[in-house]
Order: structure tokens, then sequence, then C-alpha cells
């Protein structure tokens, strides 16, 4: 990896970490989430991607976060969760929202 480290290294340290919303904002529903491991803190992408789905969880800088709806983005991807993170027919359409507490499991 860019980090240099193992694939199942920068799970581990993902998902070793508590996370803190620290703000929302990019798209309705992003979530910043604040704590990531510092092994893990990487610049953004030079190119972005056109298209990251919905779900995906991708650190940049010194953030975690997870994509709430497709869109497109320059933050390097880890993995996908299957969790709902935005609903425009919800009261609350955000899940995710500042000073909650996230914690990441390896699924396989």
């Amino acid at each position: 990896t860019t980090l240099g480290c193992s694939v199942a290294e920068v799970i581990q340290l993902h998902s070793n970490a508590v996370y803190v919303v620290e703000f929302c904002g990019f798209a309705p529903g992003f979530a910043y989430l604040g704590g990531l491991d510092q092994r893990l803190h990487l610049s953004r992408r030079t190119s972005p991607r056109t298209r990251v789905p919905a779900g995906a969880v991708a650190i940049a800088s010194t953030y975690s976060a997870v994509y709430p709806r497709e869109s497109p983005g320059g933050w390097h991807l880890l993995g996908t969760t299957t969790m709902t993170l935005w609903d425009a027919t919800r009261d609350q359409p955000a899940r995710l929202q500042p000073g909650m507490r996230v914690r990441f499991r390896a699924m396989s």
C-alpha cells in the first residue's frame, strides 16, 4: 500500500479507532470522522474518482468517512458498509450527527 503496511494492518488500524463526527459537509450526510490513526494519514488523491458508490468507507488527511450516496470523490477507499447513512424520507435524513461516536468492524 501507499502507507507502507499490509492491507490487513490498514484494516486493523482503521477498525481499532473510535471516531467522533467532527462536522458534516461536502455532500448531505457526509460526516468527517476525527480519530484516524496517524499511521493512516494520507493526502487526498491527486485525481478524484468520477464515481464513488454509496457506503464507501474512505480516508483522507486526518479523517475517515463513509460516502452517504454515490458521488465523485478524492478520498482513498478502504471498503464498504451496508448501513444507509442518508435517507431523505426520514425525519432526520443524516444518520451521523456532530458529536456522535463511530466504530468500524472489519467484515469479510
